[in-house]
């Protein structure tokens, strides 16, 4: 019997639809060996268009495709799109595919939520966010999407990277700028291994850049932030429109000077009323440091931070004579008033521009462009020397930056132009933590004794995650801090010092019962356990990237153990000392009658290595890591 003819069509019909999703550009099978090495996510496509159309109409497109292959991928997945007012998105298209390109479901517009992209410490801010989370557990799948987005204002576009994150590979990716012919930009390319293609077309100079099969990249400790890693490109205008207003630029001196004139520029005025109490709280005072410290104290005491971010707001800091009459502001604000206080004094500064953040992020020096910091701070050259003030924080000491904003490229603003300048930096010799350990240990092996710690330099901040607590918490955030079995903080006292070289000093009493180990008529007590700044050599060897010690430091332990009258030593660890490229490690011990003591000493240098001495590094790591772990022997007399 022969089988209806229906039937036929529809075996044919399932036939092509399963050879077209073999065949469809997302399908998993097309993807090469080497892009699923170190990656969680594969860009398939990825297509960005900037066309300039005006001064001030911009259009900008993007489409892209990503295969999210396991959990770990899945943030890959989640489309964020940030907007304002002025700058509004069109045209959204989403579409979800399974791993053999065939489609699941189209994401329909009203799907994204739509919610206020408004920090919690913001006060005005205009910004919104429109964002979708597909809700997939069966991997790998794609999720294709696309939209447009319209800018009124040509004073920055926005920057092409490829690659996301360290574990996202790019199958393909293409960035084009498009323009009159007549238009200028300057371009910075970085470890960009293609050349751009520059052609004329319908009228428009075309701009082109093009890369294929970028590799995903193993995570690393001790490597570089991602923009020193992946390639990126980054486009700026010569002549430019930005909320009504104009001007042009081509380096950091011209850019500085039309923001001073169009942003900073007479906006440092105070009320009269302000000017004379701010003679009067520094009269007397002859030092140029005093003088600058109790108008930074009296700002501090004054004003509170809250983020105003609106319009030409992200830009320009409200005008002193506001923040001093309302006493909040922003970065921006707070910087530009505490620069008003200090012309009250004939004391001389200047704001400044700066990217903060843990890992430092320097302006370029060869390269002018909008937004390459987010956050402001204040310069007072005194004598030889230069003051740095963070004005958003009502507890810094004064001139103390801090792993916030320290030894970096930023941008001064003077009446005459920007001038590239670096911040504080902190020599490792500068960041201490030394530390006094006095214990006793009874026959039980059980430990009581009390830890004395001092922080110099960046490790000042070491204590931050207490100091900002409530008291209460102070004993219980001590005792997860050091990890230890059956570890009780009986007394725990925090102080800050904020002179011009601040410290925190520590003193915790502790107890812990069977801290040392009892077998037969051994006793084994772990040496290091109450010290900090342990290094973990994981995953060091075979690195691909660059070394990168973000900031050097010193740390000196002293450990002193009083062992039992009916003990004697069996075992003390050998001595130590070694030195590197990255640094110093030693460890020493001396025993005298029923006390040993034990001096630790590690200096790790700032600074950026070869992946070539990622052996040298890892068997530094490792000796540091195993003399962490030893342990003394006792025997019963």
């Amino acid at each position: 019997m022969k089988a209806p003819r229906f039937l036929y069509t529809l075996l044919f019909y399932c036939f092509i639809l399963n050879l077209n999703a073999q065949n469809h550009p997302y399908n998993v099978a097309l993807i090469t060996d080497e892009l699923y090495k170190n990656a969680n996510a594969i860009v398939r496509f990825q297509e960005n268009i900037v066309e300039v159309k005006t001064l001030n109409n911009v259009i900008f497109k993007r489409k892209e495709a990503i295969t999210i292959l396991n959990s770990s991928g899945i943030e890959y997945a989640n489309i964020y799109l940030y907007y304002t007012h002025a700058s509004p998105i069109k045209n959204i298209k989403v579409s979800v595919y399974d791993a053999h390109g065939k489609i699941i479901k189209k994401v329909n517009a009203n799907e994204f939520k739509d919610v206020s992209a408004i920090s919690d410490i913001s006060l005005f801010e205009d910004s919104r966010v429109k964002y979708y989370k597909p809700s997939i557990t069966e991997f790998p799948y794609i999720i294709e999407y696309e939209y447009e987005e319209r800018r009124n204002h040509t004073f920055y576009f926005p920057r092409w990277i490829p690659q996301k994150g360290l574990d996202i590979a790019v199958e393909k990716s293409k960035f084009t700028f498009i323009s009159k012919p007549d238009y200028s930009i300057r371009l910075k390319e970085h470890s960009v291994n293609t050349l751009r293609k520059e052609y004329q077309q319908d009228g428009n100079k075309i701009t082109e850049w093009e890369l294929h099969k970028l590799p995903a990249f193993k995570a690393e400790p001790f490597t570089p932030p991602l923009s020193q890693v992946v390639p990126w490109v980054e486009v700026a205008p010569v002549k430019f429109t930005y909320e009504g207003l104009s001007g042009s630029f081509s380096n950091w001196q011209e850019y500085g000077k039309w923001a001073f004139e169009n942003l900073l520029k007479d906006r440092d005025q105070l009320p009269p009323t302000t000017n004379e109490e701010i003679k009067n709280l520094v009269k007397g005072i002859l030092s140029p440091v005093e003088r600058v410290r109790k108008i930074y104290e009296y700002a501090q005491q004054k004003n509170r931070y809250i983020s105003v971010q609106i319009g030409i707001g992200g830009l320009q800091p409200m005008k002193a004579e506001e923040v001093n009459k309302l006493g909040y502001g922003d970065c921006k604000a707070l910087t530009n008033y505490t620069k008003a206080l200090l012309k009250a004094a004939n004391i001389p500064s200047y704001y400044t521009e700066v990217h903060a953040g843990f890992y430092k992020t320097n302006y370029q020096s060869d390269f002018a462009s909008a937004f390459q910091g987010n956050h402001a701070i204040l310069c007072v050259p005194i004598a030889k020397d230069t003051i740095w003030l963070e004005c958003t924080s009502r507890d810094a000491p004064m001139g103390y930056l801090g792993t916030f904003t320290d030894d970096r490229k930023a941008l001064l603003y003077t009446e005459n132009g920007g001038i590239i300048v670096r911040t504080k930096t902190y020599q490792p010799e500068e960041n201490k933590q030394l530390k006094s350990i006095n214990l006793v240990i009874d026959e039980k092996g059980n430990l009581n004794g009390n830890i004395h710690t001092r922080f110099e330099g960046i490790q000042y901040e070491r204590r931050k995650f207490i100091v900002n607590r409530h008291e209460k918490e102070h004993k219980e955030l001590i005792e997860k801090f050091y990890n230890i079995n059956n570890l009780n903080v009986v007394t725990y006292k925090v102080y800050q010092q904020k002179t011009d070289t601040p410290f925190t000093e520590e003193k915790i009493e502790v107890k812990a019962e069977s801290y040392g180990t009892i077998n037969s008529s051994l006793l084994f007590i772990p040496i290091y356990q109450l010290v900090e700044n342990s290094s973990n050599p994981k995953d060091i060897l075979k690195c691909r990237q660059k070394i990168r010690i973000e900031r050097g430091f010193y740390d000196e332990d002293i450990i002193t153990f009083n062992i039992p009258e009916s003990f004697k030593v069996e075992y003390l660890p050998q001595s130590i000392n070694i030195t590197t490229p990255f640094g110093t490690f030693s460890s020493t011990v001396k025993a005298e009658g029923n006390s040993i003591t034990f001096t630790r000493k590690v200096l790790f240098k700032q600074g950026e290595y070869s992946p070539d001495l990622d052996n040298t590094f890892y068997s530094f790591l490792k000796k540091i890591d195993n003399s962490n772990k030893e342990r003394f022997v006792l025997i019963m007399k």
